[in-house]
């Protein structure tokens, strides 16, 4: 028996890195193409949502790729975004996501405070999802090549790997004939729930200074002896005479290293 009925993918606008052009996000289009042919397979519905603008030119790249219509959330600054992300999700049995966005406040925490919010299980770093009789069985990544099987009671989020194994496949016809559909916006915070916005303050940011170090004038038999050993680096501690006489030797070596030019 099939369990699934619901899925819904969390797409978001990503950025060309050299351009800086508003794109798909890859890893989300991975993921949305996942859930495009699982729903398929277990015949199930599948939803494309994002939060942010609907005018988006990013949004249409989705429609490309294989969705029928993306539904997006219009937010304003002072909106919480997982929030309004739950009040769409409370129906669906299967949430997917790609790790993290590529743009913007792309920390990868979303899924985790998602769940959080929902009250629901997440698995991360997903490669494949199988649907079994009353649970998915979840293919997860590991570092150094490792895999492993994780069984999940539904609803559940999926966090996608980037590396799943998944063909994306543009279409123009598809994107001019694919929806954007705007949902009705979600309501205006009141002062309690984004107290703690008014708390940050922003500045510029204060550039850090640069270490000084003296260039090592050695062989390179002489600099592979080093890193294999943990010989003295040399130098010398000064613990006799007064303090100007301690700077007179502080200055010393930063001219015979060549740190200062006076």
């Amino acid at each position: 028996m099939n369990i699934i009925k619901h899925i819904t993918t969390l797409v978001s606008a990503g950025r060309h890195p050299v351009s800086g052009e508003a794109r798909h996000c890859h890893n989300d289009s991975i993921a949305m193409t996942l859930g495009l042919n699982m729903a398929e397979s277990v015949s199930a519905e599948h939803h494309v949502l994002h939060a942010g603008n609907p005018d988006n030119k990013a949004l249409s790249e989705y429609l490309a790729l294989g969705a029928v219509q993306v539904d997006v959330i219009p937010i304003s600054d002072d909106t919480d975004v997982v929030n309004s992300l739950a009040a769409q999700l409370s129906h669906v049995d299967l949430v997917l996501t790609g790790s993290r966005a590529e743009s913007g406040e792309d920390s990868g925490l979303l899924p985790y405070l998602l769940a959080e919010k929902l009250g629901i299980p997440l698995v991360v770093n997903a490669l494949a999802i199988k649907s079994n009789t009353n649970t998915i069985e979840v293919l997860q990544f590991l570092p150094k090549g490792k895999r492993r099987n994780v069984t999940v009671k539904l609803p559940a989020i999926i966090a996608v790997h980037p590396l799943a194994p998944v063909s994306l496949k543009f279409s123009y016809a598809r994107q001019i004939s694919g929806e954007i559909k705007s949902l009705p916006a979600p309501h205006s915070p009141t002062p309690s729930e984004n107290w703690h916005k008014t708390q940050w303050q922003t500045q510029a940011v204060i550039r850090k200074p640069i270490k000084l170090k003296a260039p090592e004038n050695k062989s390179g038999h002489e600099r592979m002896m080093s890193a294999i050993s943990s010989e003295s680096k040399g130098g010398a501690v000064v613990n006799n005479g007064n303090s100007v006489e301690k700077a007179q030797v502080i200055l010393g070596y930063l001219r015979e290293h060549r740190l200062i030019n006076f």
